[in-house]
């Protein structure tokens, strides 16, 4: 039986840091998607495990505001490298409470992430903007879970943000939080540099 992942996709999607860690392993670039943390934001506005992402990758902050600037830096690697940049399209899911709590989430450790988070509209929407914003831009190697959050987007995007305001993740916020975190600008928000070969 062969292992699982999303190898012979140059554009993938998964959920939380155990899909990233299934399709990141060799991928140049990791969009690391949260549209509405749950936990309260750090400085860059969310709370990636970092610790729990693979090692390599660049890791940037993914939302509805900023896939255009993702997908210009998607086609930024490819010249740089002369080649195929591999995208891994990561949603965060929504995860009960906060990701370690109390004295080890403040320390960076994230002991008691689950496996696998919950669905979170949010996040499967704007990872399929992400997606769509990189396949119009011409990096269109897609999987299927890519091409699915993509296909999610690209047929609900006139409601998203509906969606999203109505969301179970925007129900447990406050009405102003859920507000800002859709007004985020189109800045690039880098979480991690890269820790690749080149």
């Amino acid at each position: 039986m062969q292992e699982r992942g999303q190898r012979g996709y140059q554009v993938r999607f998964g959920w939380g840091a155990a899909g990233a860690a299934r399709i990141a392993a060799d991928a140049h670039l990791l969009v690391w998607v949260d549209v509405l943390p749950a936990a309260a934001p750090g400085p860059d506005g969310t709370r990636a495990p970092l610790a729990l992402l693979p090692d390599g990758p660049e890791v940037v902050l993914g939302h509805l505001g900023n896939v255009t600037a993702v997908a210009e830096r998607v086609l930024r690697l490819q010249a740089d490298r002369g080649d195929r940049c591999v995208v891994a399209v990561v949603a965060a899911g929504h995860l009960d409470g906060p990701v370690g709590g109390g004295a080890a989430d403040d320390a960076g450790d994230f002991p008691d992430v689950p496996a696998v988070p919950e669905f979170a509209v949010e996040d499967l929407l704007a990872a399929g903007a992400v997606v769509d914003a990189l396949v119009t831009s011409g990096v269109d190697h897609t999987s299927p879970e890519a091409a699915a959050a993509c296909a999610a987007w690209t047929g609900l995007r006139q409601a998203a943000t509906h969606l999203v305001t109505a969301s179970e993740s925007a129900g447990a916020l406050d009405v102003d939080r859920v507000h800002a975190a859709l007004a985020v600008g189109p800045q690039l928000v880098t979480l991690r540099p890269s820790t690749e070969r080149a």
